[in-house]
């Protein structure tokens, strides 16, 4: 997993709702959040002789809260109010982010970090992420240094995580030649790496990576970094209120179909109770 838009603070998530209500038309539903009916809804729109059409789905991706979740239905509420149902089905990837702190990781988990590297395997971020348990099906162990078009270098390899095509070849050697990349900052070229491995130690974080080696992760400013504990989705973990990132494919009448859903959290995710409401 990358950070596909692989993203819970308030203040942070309430000036990124700007999103939907400008790519999105009138919104796909008016009723209450509790007892919504998207079928009903389009026959009551229809009957009143108000087309609804399709509205455009923003291409990066938008913010809203939920104000109602059931078995298989979430609504998002937008911050002008208008309301967004997503039928689970709906949902290619479906995540939970949970806060976290770098002492709650434990030894068997997998660490995710990306960020700037000034060398010896050392990467300077502001946020991390970690998988437990059955959660580690969502990442590999990784070792990647990162070009700035995002894309991975293929050329030196130590985890043999990538076949090589011949865009690799011939793109890579247009770079930085055949088979050793030029040094950091020369035309350009940042150094950047993208790691998954397990906890050596908790502070400072050294991750064990491919290659018989390992990392060490360190804040990229004084204001230290974030840690968060990412889960696969569930709706028992849902609530009203909680914030979430959509990356909408297209809106039908059923609802939004969705290639990701973030839900993200106000407590660490050994604190929460699935069975409280």
């Amino acid at each position: 997993m990358s950070k596909t838009g692989r993203f819970g603070d308030r203040g942070f998530v309430i000036a990124a709702l700007m999103g939907l209500a400008a790519a999105f038309g009138p919104g796909l539903c008016s009723a209450s959040g509790q007892d919504f009916d998207p079928v009903q809804a389009a026959f009551d729109e229809a009957a009143a002789d108000r087309p609804r059409g399709v509205p455009p789905a923003p291409p990066e991706g938008a913010w809203g809260e939920v104000i109602n979740v059931t078995e298989r239905w979430l609504v998002l509420q937008n911050h002008a109010g208008q309301q967004f149902p997503i039928a689970v089905d709906d949902v290619q990837e479906f995540l939970v982010r949970w806060p976290g702190r770098a002492d709650l990781i434990s030894p068997e988990a997998l660490v995710e970090a990306v960020g700037f590297s000034p060398g010896s395997n050392i990467i300077r971020t502001n946020h991390v992420d970690y998988f437990e348990g059955a959660d580690r099906v969502l990442v590999s162990p990784t070792y990647a240094e990162i070009l700035p078009n995002n894309m991975s270098v293929t050329t030196i390899d130590p985890g043999f995580n990538r076949f090589m095509n011949a865009w690799d070849y011939g793109g890579q050697n247009l770079l930085y030649g055949w088979a050793y990349p030029i040094p950091p900052g020369i035309q350009g070229n940042p150094a950047r790496l993208h790691v998954v491995g397990s906890l050596i130690f908790p502070q400072p974080i050294q991750l064990a990576i491919p290659g018989n080696n390992f990392a060490t992760i360190l804040p990229e400013n004084a204001g230290g970094m974030t840690v968060t504990q990412i889960t696969r989705g569930d709706t028992r973990y849902v609530r009203k209120g909680d914030y979430a990132f959509i990356m909408p494919i297209e809106a039908r009448l059923r609802g939004l179909r969705v290639s990701q859903l973030v839900v993200y959290k106000s407590m660490p995710f050994r604190q929460f109770n699935p069975n409280a409401k």
